[in-house]
């Protein structure tokens, strides 16, 4: 939670496209049951390089592949 709330501290710093990275990316962290562990990311990726840099700032593996991106 410290570290969203550090991340929306500074989105003016951010572009319309990286806030809308931002904001589907933890959409789908809300949607893990559990605690999340690993972003399962697409190689195709729209958002690639906002995702995965949300995903190693949240302290998540990142498995890439040819799959639905999703966070589990």
């Amino acid at each position: 939670m410290a570290k969203e709330i550090e991340a929306l501290e500074t989105i003016d710093e951010y572009s319309d496209d990286q806030y809308a990275a931002y904001l589907e990316y933890t959409a789908l962290k809300d949607q893990c049951i559990i605690d999340p562990t690993t972003l399962y990311i697409a190689n195709n990726h729209e958002f690639f390089s906002e995702y995965t840099y949300f995903a190693q700032t949240d302290g998540l593996d990142i498995k890439v592949g040819d799959w639905e991106t999703r966070i589990c």
